[in-house]
């Protein structure tokens, strides 16, 4: 449901001959074979909020599957069978429920003159003994014909999606509580004096952080994609930053019998940006890396400046195939086969929606291939 609320609507319907007359009006025109053949929930709706027309999906939507006749002079949440709209003797759009409404927030734009409007909607609707819930999300745009003012909204049906993700932020909280549980037994252990120097215990507690540190990115990444990641700045320095990352991942298994160094002329300064972030690039940068690199190679991490912006850089001596640049980037994607892809799109996602940065790379048979994440030094970052 959108945030904020609108003023109620005004009761009053045109007659049912002048409804009639509109919808047999609207019938005739050319919008209205175009709208019956689209692949999304139509409905047309005149200046009092009445339905004028329908096409087949959207009729697939409402209750019992209704038949377009009996839409014909309903308003939208009447024709759902929302309960709001039974709340007040004027209908839908007249009940205090009404005022916190998505789908009439983008009515009432429209019907004020603005620009196509959208939202999203949530109703409930009692179907037959039970009680069922429906989540759109809408369009709603003003369209002149035979003299009579209409507006049509588009309506696609995001059930699927509002599940997943409520599933998803369930799992996340779940799953990082018992990671935490797991996090405190390993302290409670390494305070114990016979587990005090015990490798096993050393090796579980490193175990639980990396597991921790990946269903955070895991989350933040979902989080980001939905445009809800919240940005939190702070000043840090290149050098410092790079070395935590680099002593991190030379403790992983993709690391064994590679070289992973600092270049010795990395800038050492201090630039403003969310550390978790920037951070999980920079892994995400080492890790591919080191992934690509035979055992006795060596990748080299650095970072410079221009004074505005501070560039890290990873650079590995394998080069890639000219097939796959045009694709680095892509959601999906991936050299290394199946089930991969995520991490290259991440750091897109992450720099330049969220850090007001860039992420790119270089890539031929004499220097290798150098990934970099160019920042501003200092941002009041906002996430967009």
């Amino acid at each position: 449901m959108n945030a904020g609320v609108v003023p109620l609507f005004t009761a009053k319907r045109l007659s049912p001959d002048k409804v009639a007359s509109q919808a047999r009006l609207f019938a005739s025109s050319p919008a209205a074979g175009v709208l019956d053949r689209l692949p999304l929930g139509v409905a047309v709706c005149n200046i009092t909020r009445q339905i004028v027309y329908s096409n087949e999906k959207f009729r697939e939507l409402t209750a019992g599957d209704a038949e377009a006749q009996t839409l014909i002079g309903q308003r939208l949440g009447e024709a759902f069978s929302c309960l709001g709209a039974g709340l007040e003797v004027g209908g839908c759009g007249t009940s205090e429920l009404c005022r916190s409404c998505g789908m009439a927030r983008a009515l009432a734009e429209s019907l004020a003159g603005g620009d196509m409007a959208q939202g999203e909607c949530s109703l409930a609707r009692q179907d037959g003994n039970k009680l069922d819930s429906l989540d759109f999300r809408i369009w709603i745009w003003a369209m002149a014909y035979g003299g009579e003012m209409f507006h049509a909204a588009i309506l696609t049906d995001i059930r699927a999606e509002k599940r997943l993700l409520l599933m998803e932020r369930i799992f996340y909280h779940d799953i990082l509580n018992m990671v935490s549980g797991m996090r405190g037994i390993c302290e409670i252990m390494r305070e114990e004096k016979e587990c005090a120097h015990n490798t096993e215990v050393e090796l579980l507690a490193f175990a639980a952080e990396r597991v921790n540190d990946l269903i955070l990115s895991q989350r933040d990444f979902s989080l980001a994609e939905h445009g809800e990641y919240e940005v939190t700045p702070v000043k840090m320095g290149t050098l410092s930053l790079l070395t935590d990352v680099t002593g991190l991942m030379r403790r992983e298994p993709s690391a064994r019998g590679k070289e992973l160094r600092i270049d010795p002329e990395c800038l050492d300064a201090y630039f403003a940006s969310d550390r978790k972030l920037v951070t999980r690039i920079l892994v995400n940068m080492q890790k591919n890396a080191l992934e690509a690199v035979k055992p006795g190679q060596t990748v080299t991490v650095g970072c410079d400046g221009d004074g505005g912006h501070v560039r890290f850089w990873v650079n590995n001596p394998g080069v890639v195939p000219e097939a796959a640049r045009p694709q680095i980037f892509r959601r999906a994607f991936s050299t290394k086969g199946a089930g991969r892809g995520l991490g290259t799109y991440g750091m897109k996602l992450f720099a330049e929606n969220y850090l007001e940065g860039e992420v790119g790379f270089t890539s031929d048979a004499d220097a290798g291939t150098l990934f970099f994440l160019r920042l501003p030094a200092a941002v009041g970052l906002a996430g967009k």
